[in-house]
């Protein structure tokens, strides 16, 4: 699996390294998903401090990305954006509304699109699906996949143990591509996640 490769893994633990030097430890690397049908990989960051700003996330965040390089995006953990002022009770329906602020957006393919849709391909077919569904993000925690298929409501599809153990469940496509085109507006205008998340 591309997603397990070493040069994968070392190239984000080298960033991972290099971003806790120059933020002298305040942004600590905690995961990365795969994005197939968008060729992205994002690498999520917690941040170790309990006081921060907006304008301080702008800076973090233009930082994580330059740090990181053009074929990888970065952003926060959910509580990070929580804690200065993102309501997520209704994210979704907010999500749907940046799906069409945003629609203008371009959406640059990675150096990973090729492995990471050839990792939801080979998924696919072991959940017995058609290798041609749009697989929205791959998540892996300890050796359990779960794919996410970009469709019209959010809810599980199916779950499997053999011969890999793996979930299946389906997401809102216009939530997801405004979350995706949002993304790449703020990279584009150096600011955070966070502006478009509370409709800034």
């Amino acid at each position: 699996m591309y997603i397990q490769s070493e040069k994968l893994l070392e190239r984000i633990s080298q960033i991972s390294k290099e971003v806790e030097i120059q933020t002298n430890h305040t942004c600590l690397f905690e995961e990365f998903v795969a994005i197939p049908f968008y060729g992205q990989i994002i690498l999520r960051f917690q941040l170790n401090s309990d006081s921060y700003t907006i304008e301080d996330l702008d800076r973090l965040e233009n930082m994580l990305n330059n740090i990181s390089g053009e074929n990888f995006l970065c952003d926060f953990m959910g509580d990070v954006y929580r804690n200065v002022g993102v309501d997520y009770s209704d994210i979704g329906k907010r999500l749907i509304k940046m799906n069409d602020k945003y629609c203008d957006e371009s959406i640059p393919v990675s150096s990973h699109a090729n492995g990471i849709n050839a990792d939801a391909q080979t998924l696919l077919k072991a959940a017995g699906l058609d290798i041609s569904l749009p697989v929205w993000e791959i998540q892996l925690e300890s050796n359990e996949y779960t794919l996410l298929l970009l469709g019209e409501e959010n809810k599980k599809l199916l779950s499997i143990s053999e011969p890999i153990c793996l979930s299946v469940r389906e997401v809102d496509k216009r939530a997801c591509t405004g979350l995706i085109k949002g993304t790449f507006y703020c990279r584009r205008n150096h600011i955070s996640l966070v502006r478009v998340l509370i409709g800034e």
